[in-house]
């Protein structure tokens, strides 16, 4: 969070990518859901949503971290008991709003008034989670880092180069 006067805020909000890649590598054998494409092809099943809603880690304030150690194949297997015969575009799909849920959830509580989203990283490539982070943020412009000049993949290296070049620079 940026804000015009005020404290610097950084902190993870949720899955990101990790769980909708590990679910596609599964069941399509690709390492990402290519635009959200198997995603957008499902439907969302409330009630999966809801049971991922209730991680602890979401509702947690920052200071906080978190990445594959947290969110992994089997976390999202203990969650999926009781959904085995779900389809797995479903799944994805539920994955995917779950991503978008968190991130505007944190947006909400953290950066009240916030105008601008910027997503970086592989999911500023993933059309449907973009759409859906939009449809949540609807007085807020959600935009890829690429539109303002910094590719999404290189956001956290340009960040970490920054960093070097002011510490340097004292």
């Amino acid at each position: 969070v940026l804000p015009a006067s005020g404290p610097v805020l950084g902190f993870d909000c949720g899955p990101g990518n990790a769980l909708m890649d590990a679910w596609c590598q599964r069941h399509l054998g690709m390492p990402y859901d290519a635009d959200g494409a198997w995603a957008a092809s499902g439907k969302v099943l409330p009630s999966l949503l809801q049971r991922f809603m209730t991680e602890t880690f979401i509702h947690a304030p920052p200071p906080k971290s978190t990445g594959r150690d947290l969110f992994n194949p089997a976390w999202l297997q203990a969650h999926l008991e009781g959904f085995e015969s779900s389809r797995p575009q479903d799944v994805q799909a539920t994955l995917l709003a779950f991503t978008a849920d968190t991130c505007a959830l944190a947006l909400r509580q953290y950066g009240a008034g916030s105008q601008l989203l910027i997503v970086c990283g592989g999911g500023a490539l993933n059309t449907a989670l973009l759409d859906a982070l939009q449809s949540r943020l609807a007085d807020v412009e959600v935009t890829p880092s690429g539109a303002l000049g910094i590719a999404p993949q290189q956001v956290e290296a340009a960040a970490f180069a920054w960093l070097a070049h002011k510490t340097l620079r004292h």
